[in-house]
């Protein structure tokens, strides 16, 4: 029995909510046979729940065969499935029942539902589940949402050299006549579907004991050289003691197991005991201590969600938010609590912070909290306003009532709903017995009402009045955008910042404001400042505006600051201000390069030179842009030369890499990767040999091409087969350029990362005249793209072909199909043309600015 799927994969709340009602009781047994070098794969679940009411009731099934299905007994010859949702009918159904299903299906090859992956190097098979938010049924059939969880016994057949990990401990195995094993896995504890996990493939194990946890790492057999297995565990068991202690509740399931996966979509996935990891956090080059950190940052968060999101879930996808806002936060106090990463404020500043900043300023703003009618909604949640946002509010809220009344509701929070799912509201309530064991009686319902239920942000400024060299008067005042007039309750410290015998000395006043103005009665009398920042420590998720002497001083003295974390917000500010057409992009460029070369945080110069490459290619006129490259090229050169660190060294040379826009400045880049140039102590690693190469095709050098075959017999692995392909389609050639959309719009390059790392190579700023008719071709073809392919695939092909002029025709054309687009018609297309638009039109604000000479 075979179908075609007919109608796209997706659930409704409602569906959801009236299928959670009937359901209960839920329980899997999944077999499941692989066979090595296989196009297929055959399943056999027996699946018994509780049913109440009189209906029929449905489980969700995206495969290819259905063999047999039986239902309390009663085979059922022609199964009522439309290739996603298999319909049980009523008269099939009892208060108990057991349905049982063979079936077969094909592997996945777009890093979501069983994705196959082979090896280029060796040619192994590896094999990985991704579900979130819903794609568990392309695995087993099931009920897969996330209020309907379930207990899982999971066998699994397979080669003998083969892993196979689940979410359970093994609990034996048999050698089969074929020779391959089957491995029978413990029934799990309860959780919902889309934490289901299966792992299976030659991986190499590291493992050890913390406790009663056995700990376990993977990866593949071609990565083992760079897996850097001392730190991992660290981190990992520093993890578990700290949220232990914190929830006041141990690890709830038995093992934990982290394994690195090729070709995978996000960073990491936070199935119960085996959670998946995107190979970027296997470091092949030579990493900065910031990459660590930011490594040790995703280790932790997804062990956060082993008790908030994996214990207790929200209920619908509408509180997504729950699990990662509280995961980001979590991670990072878990990293300056319990780890080396000190300083990991300052990194949840300039990356998530930033990231929460940028989208709560797009016309698509949202609530933190709020709805979602369906599980193809979810997938516009996964972004800066649900992880970055959703966390610093947390952290404001952490400043409001206290971290000890913050650890008291957590503790509640999990006493009360260990394995069941929850809503807002009981969150509130938790965290509200949290706040009163501390003698806080606030409600903490209103105060989510303004923060979690309204969207946007406010911007916080600071006045002062003087008194001889005594402060007389010293207020905050907040703002809101006219489309949403929200004032919330901030809860900061004032930084009063002057000068002492030639260092700048600086003292915190606490406040808060909840109306339009506050007046800060504590500062009175404190010494005149010459800078003053209301939003010392960052505590508050607000855009700050600096007054005119506070600019003023910022320009003069901003090195002279010893708290990198101020100097961030201090930058931070200023790139709100290039953003929002108050300062110069070119000004900001002139600005940054004159104190960046002498910052020596990591994170300072790692994210400075971030926005000032943001700024030479979307916020410089492109009449100035070669020369703006140029210039920071020449600025990056000297730092190259001069800084000793090693971790600055790598981040200097890789943004001199990235910042060669000139044929000049790429064969200085090709010099470096020859040998024939170099800097004492620096070593060119692969990425950089890589760039380097793909630009010299992308531009039509010399001896590009041998370059490209050079670093190929270099880099043999995944990593080089994905770079060779972009190279490929870098070519500045009309019938490349065709051959290439082509595949695109086809069948691809055989994997949803080979296809991405394809486009990679299509759009070169170089390019531009060649790419010309590609404008018009993008925007004739993205609606059927948005209608044939899934969600990933099409995002994918939106994000890396999207025009990258910056030009007014462009946007018009955007604004044109945008205009098309009626009603709920593809929701995910109509959000990425209206972010697109947004940044788009900022871009030519800015530019405009910048070209007016304006102050």
């Amino acid at each position: 029995m075979t179908t075609e799927p007919a109608v796209r994969d997706v659930l409704t709340q409602t569906d959801a909510e009236a299928r959670a009602a009937a359901i209960s009781n839920v329980s899997y047994d999944l077999a499941l046979d692989l066979t090595k070098g296989a196009p297929r794969y055959r399943g056999d679940a027996t699946i018994r729940f509780d049913h109440t009411g009189d209906g029929p009731t449905f489980l969700d099934h995206t495969g290819a065969d259905i063999v047999t299905l039986e239902v309390n007994g009663t085979p059922v010859a022609s199964p009522d499935w439309n290739g996603h949702r298999l319909t049980l009918a009523a008269d099939l159904l009892a208060a108990q029942n057991t349905v049982h299903i063979v079936y077969e299906n094909e592997y996945d090859h777009t890093g979501d539902g069983f994705h196959q992956f082979v090896d280029p190097e060796d040619g192994e098979e590896y094999l990985y589940s991704n579900f979130e938010p819903y794609s568990s049924h392309k695995l087993f059939p099931g009920f897969d949402q996330p209020d309907i969880k379930a207990t899982y016994a999971v066998s699994v057949t397979a080669p003998a050299d083969w892993e196979v990990i689940a979410n359970y401990p093994e609990a034996s195995r048999e050698t089969l006549d074929d020779g391959r094993i089957r491995h029978d896995f413990e029934r799990t504890a309860s959780f919902s579907t889309y934490l289901f996990a299966l792992v299976c493939g030659p991986y190499h194990a590291f493992r050890d004991q913390h406790g009663d946890v056995a700990l376990g790492f993977f990866a593949r057999k071609s990565l083992v050289p760079h897996v850097d297995e001392e730190e991992l565990f660290e981190i990992t068991k520093q993890g578990l003691d700290f949220y232990a202690e914190f929830f006041n509740y141990p690890y709830p399931f038995g093992k934990y197991d982290q394994i690195f996966v090729p070709e995978f979509n996000a960073g990491a996935m936070e199935n119960v005991g085996a959670v998946t990891f995107a190979e970027v956090f296997v470091f092949r080059d030579p990493p900065t201590d910031n990459q660590r950190l930011n490594r040790g940052e995703v280790i932790l968060h997804e062990m956060a969600h082993m008790w908030f999101g994996d214990l207790v879930t929200m209920r619908w996808w509408n509180d997504l938010w729950l699990n990662e806002s509280f995961a980001t936060y979590m991670s990072y106090l878990a990293l300056v609590s319990a780890t080396r990463f000190d300083s990991a404020w300052q990194t949840f500043n300039a990356g998530m912070k930033n990231w929460a900043y940028r989208q709560d300023q797009l016309i698509t703003t949202h609530p933190i909290a709020g709805e979602v009618a369906d599980t193809d909604q979810t997938f516009l949640n996964f972004d800066g306003i649900t992880y970055g946002k959703g966390a610093a509010v947390i952290k404001q809220l952490v400043a409001t009532i206290g971290l000890d009344g913050f650890r008291n509701g957590m503790r509640t929070y999990f006493e009360r709903h260990a394995f069941g799912n929850t809503t807002l509201a009981q969150f509130l309530d938790a965290l509200e017995a949290g706040a009163r064991s501390v003698g806080d009686e606030r409600d903490l319902h209103a105060w989510a009402e303004l923060w979690l239920e309204t969207a946007s942000l406010n911007t916080l400024a600071a006045t002062w009045e003087a008194d001889g060299e005594r402060i007389s008067a010293l207020s905050l005042a907040q703002t809101a955008p006219e489309d949403y007039p929200t004032l919330r309750p901030h809860t900061v410290e004032v930084a009063l910042a002057r000068d002492e015998d030639g260092t700048v000395a600086i003292e915190a006043i606490p406040a808060v404001i909840e109306e339009a103005t506050a007046a800060v009665d504590e500062a009175i009398g404190k010494a005149t400042p010459e800078f003053v920042f209301p939003n010392y420590n960052d505590h508050g998720f607000a855009k700050i505006a600096l007054d005119e002497a506070s600019l003023d001083f910022v320009r003069a003295r901003l090195e002279d600051i010893d708290d990198p974390l101020l100097r961030q917000l201090i930058w931070q500010s200023l790139w709100n201000m290039v953003r929002d057409q108050q300062l110069r992009s070119t000004d900001y460029l002139t600005l940054a390069g004159a104190k960046i070369v002498t910052e020596t945080d990591q994170e300072l110069v790692d994210s400075t030179i971030a926005t000032m490459s943001a700024s030479i290619g979307r916020y410089v006129p492109e009449d100035q842009k070669a020369a703006a490259a140029h210039a920071a090229f020449e600025l990056a050169w000297q730092a190259l030369n001069n800084v000793s660190d090693p971790d600055l060294q790598i981040i200097w040379a890789r943004a001199l890499f990235g910042l060669a826009l000139s044929e000049a400045d790429i064969e200085h880049c090709g010099q470096l990767a020859d040998g024939t140039l170099s800097v004492p102590g620096l070593t060119v690693d692969q990425d950089m040999r890589w760039s380097v190469a793909e630009r010299y095709v992308a531009y039509g050098l010399p001896g590009a091409q041998a370059r490209i075959e050079d670093e190929r017999e270099r880099d043999p692995s995944d990593r080089g087969q994905r770079q060779v392909l972009l190279a490929e389609v870098a070519v500045p050639d009309a019938a490349v350029k065709e051959e290439a959309w082509n595949k695109f719009l086809g069948d691809g390059y055989g994997s949803l990362h080979l296809t991405g790392a394809a486009m990679g190579g299509f759009h070169w700023w170089v390019q531009q005249d060649l790419l010309a008719p590609y404008t018009e071709r993008f925007f004739e073809v993205i609606t059927d793209v948005f209608e044939r392919f899934e969600n990933e695939p099409a995002s994918q092909f939106f994000g890396r072909l999207f025009p990258t002029r910056v030009d007014q025709s462009v946007l018009d054309r955007s604004q044109s199909l945008l205009a098309t687009l009626e009603g709920d018609r593809l929701p995910l297309l109509q959000r990425k043309l209206r972010e697109t638009n947004d940044d788009l039109e900022r871009a030519l604000k800015c530019r405009a600015f910048a070209a007016s000479g304006a102050a």
